[in-house]
């Protein structure tokens, strides 16, 4: 697939012509006979001519509509789907696979990075965790949906990335759409006076519950705020750089107003994660430090779980109560069903610790593994209310240790490659910001994935597996000797 394709030939447009035609007359045909999926054959054909011959402005265009997209409950066979996102995703999937085929050449270097290495790792255990999945149809599924969010949102980003312009692009895109949806909540969410009960669901259409929408904002705050002070570096105007900052205080209201703690937390823990970058502590540091803190709390973890039985505050509309309830595992609901959810993940994989009970399969499997001690008032045996709530442990009851060491891997590859960019005397300061900015988006997920689990929403794939394209494309950046940004083209954005 050519990135700056475009119709040249006659025979080209008279394809293209008679295509459409034939489109619009299959849409017109269900139109008449009222069988109403036929009418989406000219968007799907519009789709799939726009993918091929504009494959940029098409990623562009999936990016901003992201977080505009509306997730569908059933739309047949029992299967969610959101819209118009996620058939978009599939065409340009294959695609990506099909030219991928074609061209069969990959570059060595790429398949040496440790992220890159990490990926196709837990990828490939995933494969095997399917055939001996306890739910096989459920766990293909479930694997097929990982192919194809890794392969758009990560393998065919960094290859548009090379031009690092279009990183920024990307990046802005998805900054429109997120501002589009949050500024919307915002103003519904006034009118109730922002209470706590319709912070829960306001959100709604465009995301589940506030626990997902604000782990997808909370991506962007870093991301908004790097244009706002570094935006010149990036060609964008002085009006355009205010603009973002409006764009990270209108995202940082919407987070606390969303009264979810983990955000509050993942948030903190970016800004901790910034000091720690402004000092230059490397990687293995960092690591060492996390190792000794899980040491510990593991050693101390009854005096730590006697002081957190010690809080009973319960959620609250008032944000200060609120935030105090983060550590009451005592009376709080939420808190104590999500300590049920990480038992029965224990449990689990102590029953299959190698190839977990499969992909996909936590929800129809936990229910025999809850304790009748750990049940809560909000406990269901038919898995709604959230999933593992936690990304951790869900990757330790579906796919093993193994795929657990590989899930973590990705994480922790991810962050190495962002400050070998950022500690990288080479490095350009825009390279710099840009994988900072990213880098800190990264953090508030990876410490959000601590309590929920949503790698599997294209709402969250999009901006998880993008940014950590971003910082691998801007290790090759360094290596092909791109030194400025304001010089790039921007030809093929077209």
């Amino acid at each position: 697939m050519s990135f700056q394709k475009v119709i040249t030939t006659p025979k080209e447009n008279r394809l293209l012509i008679l295509t459409g035609l034939t489109g619009l007359a299959i849409g017109l045909t269900g139109s008449i006979l009222e069988i109403y999926e036929l009418t989406l054959v000219p968007f799907a054909i519009g789709l799939v001519f726009l993918c091929y011959y504009k494959p940029a402005f098409y990623v562009l265009l999936i990016a901003f509509l992201v977080p505009l997209s509306i997730f569908i409950d059933d739309v047949g066979g029992g299967l969610g789907l959101s819209l118009p996102t996620e058939p978009m995703i599939w065409i340009l999937f294959l695609f990506f696979f099909y030219q991928s085929l074609i061209e069969s050449k990959v570059d060595k270097r790429f398949l040496k990075e440790p992220l890159v290495i990490f990926i196709l790792a837990n990828l490939l255990w995933m494969a095997v965790t399917v055939a001996t999945s306890t739910m096989p149809l459920t766990s293909a599924k479930y694997f097929l949906a990982r192919c194809w969010f890794v392969g758009v949102f990560f393998f065919f980003l960094f290859r548009i990335f090379q031009n690092p312009n279009f990183i920024r692009r990307y990046l802005s895109y998805m900054l429109y759409g997120t501002f589009i949806v949050v500024a919307f909540t915002l103003l519904k969410h006034s009118a109730e006076g922002f209470s706590r009960g319709w912070g829960y669901a306001i959100m709604k259409p465009f995301f589940g519950d506030h626990t997902i929408y604000s782990a997808y904002i909370s991506f962007f705050v870093p991301v908004a705020t790097m244009f706002a002070l570094r935006g010149n570096w990036f060609k964008f105007g002085a009006l355009h750089r205010l603009f973002f900052a409006l764009v990270a205080l209108v995202l940082i209201i919407g987070i606390v107003f969303s009264y979810t703690r983990a955000s509050w937390i993942s948030l903190i823990a970016a800004l901790a994660f910034y000091q720690l970058i402004k000092f230059k502590v490397k990687f293995k540091h960092i690591i060492f430090t996390i190792s000794i803190i899980a040491i510990i709390g593991y050693i101390k973890q009854e005096q730590i779980l006697y002081s957190l039985e010690s809080n009973k505050q319960g959620s609250a509309d008032d944000l200060e109560s609120h935030a105090e309830s983060m550590s009451n595992i005592t009376t709080d609901p939420s808190n104590l069903e999500r300590m049920n959810r990480w038992h029965c993940a224990i449990l689990m994989f102590k029953e299959k610790p190698v190839f977990g009970f499969g992909p996909g399969t936590y929800t129809f499997q936990y229910a025999p593994f809850q304790r009748p001690e750990d049940l809560t008032i909000i406990s269901t045996n038919s898995g709604d209310l959230g999933n593992t709530h936690s990304e951790y442990f869900n990757a330790l009851s579906e796919m093993g240790l193994i795929g657990f060491i590989t899930w973590l891997g990705v994480f922790l590859a991810s962050i190495y490659t962002g400050l070998k960019v950022i500690y990288d005397p080479i490095s350009r300061n825009w390279q710099k910001s840009l994988a900072t900015a990213v880098l800190l988006g990264l953090i508030t997920y990876y410490v959000h994935a601590f309590l929920n689990n949503f790698s599997d929403f294209d709402k969250i794939a999009a901006p998880l597996w993008g940014f950590m394209a971003v910082l691998v494309a801007l290790r090759f950046h360094k290596y092909e000797g791109q030194t400025d940004i304001m010089a790039l083209s921007r030809k093929d954005l077209s």
